[in-house]
């Protein structure tokens, strides 16, 4: 599964605490100390969230201003004290917390160091936080040579689904490895397995709560907020502290949580149940509120919210069935960059809340895509093994990645309804080998193809394809490549050469995948041609290939080998493995007499997941 990565030497800390005073009124928070004042040994002090949903006091001594860290970007230095601070450290979820000298605003705490030694914080100035208000808009932010082979070639190479997504372009960078590092990460639903799988990237996270009674919860300074990436059955939230309110704009974070700019991100309440002491990140408990507002603004010192603004969420369903019968009804936040990590995540969630998320089963996933004006597209595909559940995951990872971030079009998706059958253990078959009741053919003639199958703990058996030879076939060598859907689809993409040069031959392409619970025959011969924009036009005339050939544009990849039939039938359990049948086509005179049983096989050489057996005679196409 794709990993989330989150490393800093400098961790932005959402940091929080309480105090017995009480928030300073709106008018003396718009008054500002400005960063050209401040010196060593001013004194001050700070608001924060530590028990409940009060802010609370903690005192400050700047130390310092670290200058011009970034182009423009200062931050000021801060000694943290009281409310357990000294022995704590700054905590993660006090991020926005905001600092006052002389009764006005300085700032926002923003980061620390992990393992200090004391609660040393940096401050985002609070001029700096105030920039995000100025004229920026709310709306959304979006992201965005081959060798000839002959058909024994197409079989040399073990083939993952990864690989047949490759012509789509590169699917990384689309996760929350690209969140930065210090907010409180929060979850509600979410098992301890797949809560160690973020954990292991994002540098705070704490299981939460649900809040009991969300009405007495409001923002004002010194708050806890969140940043709510996952709502519903299961929920997933980014918290910090609110630095400063003015009417129903909110400042908070003193740091970026992406850095994109303008977005809708669901911006909700949260109280603080205690506050747990590290070594390493002390960090706060929190229980989730109600969703308030919208969170509009995402810039290197900050976020902007407001109170009362909606952020549209996607609607994901994941149906679980099988061991058991469970369904989530989920919405994940609408960020391109992050939203395929969301995705799978909250599969990963689901499947542990109902049953299990890890240890060896087979799933069969289903799942709809409704891409608005695009119609909808629907995928099938098969998992087994220890990794199944992760695997399934970033399988909808990667088709949710590619729709929200292709290069081709913006699109607008809907809605996802997943659907999980779990069993309790694998069930992959190995393809052992293939061969027809005739190997002499002339077009048109039916033929009976008969694949020999190795059943997981189990024993060989048998599947048959009756297959009409096409009538428009040349004489001479006729391959059928033999498998699993996720081979010979990569054995087709071989063929074809071919990528998407927009989106709707990029639809087309993805609806023409396989599942691994399909046997799939594919015809292939020797056939000129060539791929030109995104289209494959095979065996055309001499004089069009060197007309093509003859042009600048690079644009034409020439195809020796053209793809006649394909053949499916679906299995009640995936298969593995690919092999080659190799048949003469022959159209005028008698048919040659068949070699006698043990002059000479009947079918090609084939390929094993990790052992390559051989059932007949090499030879090219």
């Amino acid at each position: 599964m794709h990993r989330i990565l989150c490393s800093l030497l400098v961790f932005l800390l959402p940091l929080g605490m309480g105090a017995e005073t009480p928030t300073p009124s709106l008018a003396a928070a718009e008054e500002l100390f400005p960063l050209d004042s401040v010196r060593a040994g001013l004194t001050g002090y700070g608001l924060s969230v530590f028990q409940g949903a009060i802010p609370e006091r903690f005192e400050v001594e700047v130390l310092g201003v670290w200058r011009n860290t970034q182009p423009s970007t200062s931050f000021i230095l801060a000694r943290l004290k009281g409310r357990g601070l000294e022995a704590s450290g700054v905590i993660a979820g006090m991020s926005g917390s905001p600092v006052y000298v002389d009764g006005r605003l300085l700032g926002a705490v923003s980061f620390s160091w992990l393992f200090a030694n004391e609660a040393v914080a940096g401050i985002t100035p609070i001029e700096q936080m105030r920039h995000l208000s100025a004229g920026e808009s709310s709306t959304s932010s979006s992201s965005t040579g081959h060798r000839f082979r002959e058909p024994q070639d197409l079989i040399s190479d073990t083939p993952t689904w990864q690989e047949v997504l490759e012509p789509l372009g590169s699917l990384e960078g689309t996760g929350l490895d690209s969140a930065i590092g210090g907010v409180q990460w929060n979850t509600v639903g979410f098992g301890s397995a797949t809560r160690a799988t973020l954990k292991g990237a994002l540098d705070s996270l704490s299981a939460a709560g649900q809040a009991s009674d969300t009405g007495d919860l409001r923002l004002v300074a010194g708050s806890s907020v969140s940043g709510m990436l996952v709502d519903g059955d299961l929920r997933l939230a980014a918290t910090g502290t609110v630095t400063e309110r003015r009417g129903d704009e909110i400042l908070a974070f003193g740091h970026p949580f992406l850095g994109v700019g303008p977005l809708r991100l669901p911006m909700a309440t949260s109280e603080v149940v205690t506050v747990v002491s590290s070594q390493m990140n002390s960090f706060k408990i929190s229980n989730l509120g109600a969703v308030v507002g919208a969170f509009e603004m995402d810039r290197a010192a900050g976020m902007r919210g407001r109170v009362g603004a909606e952020a549209p969420m996607i609607p994901v369903s994941v149906r679980i069935a099988g061991l058991v019968d469970r369904q989530f009804v989920l919405r994940v936040a609408d960020l391109p960059l992050l939203t395929p990590t969301l995705v799978a995540i909250s599969t990963l969630g689901s499947l542990e809340a109902a049953s299990q998320s890890s240890g060896s089963q087979g799933l069969d996933l289903e799942a709809r895509f409704d891409l608005a004006e695009w119609g909808e597209l629907e995928i099938r595909q098969s998992f087994d093994g220890e990794l199944a559940s992760q695997e399934a995951a970033f399988y909808l990872f990667a088709f949710t990645g590619f729709f929200l971030n292709n290069r081709f079009e913006r699109v607008n998706l809907e809605s996802i309804d997943i659907e999980l059958e779990q069993h309790a253990e694998p069930r992959t078959a190995r393809l052992v080998g293939a061969h027809v009741n005739q190997t002499l053919v002339r077009p048109g003639d039916r033929i009976e193809l008969v694949v020999e199958l190795q059943a997981y703990r189990g024993e060989t058996f048998r599947a048959t394809l009756a297959l009409d030879v096409p009538t428009g076939l040349p004489e001479g060598r006729y391959s059928l490549l033999v498998g699993d859907g996720v081979s010979v689809d990569m054995a087709r993409l071989e063929v074809e050469k071919t990528a998407p040069q927009t989106f709707p031959q990029a639809l087309r392409f993805l609806r023409s995948f396989h599942s691994s619970r399909e046997l799939v025959a594919l015809g292939v011969f020797r056939g000129e041609g060539l791929s030109v924009g995104g289209e494959v036009l095979p065996q055309l005339p001499a004089s069009v290939r060197s007309l093509w050939s003859a042009a600048p544009s690079t644009s034409a990849t020439q195809l020796r080998l053209a793809v006649a039939q394909e053949s499916v039938i679906e299995l009640d359990q995936p298969l593995e493995g690919i092999v080659r049948v190799d048949l003469e086509v022959q159209r005028e005179g008698p048919l040659e007499e068949e070699p006698a049983e043990g002059d000479s096989p009947a079918a090609g050489g084939g390929l094993q997941p990790s052992t390559p057996t051989s059932t007949g005679t090499e030879g090219g196409g």
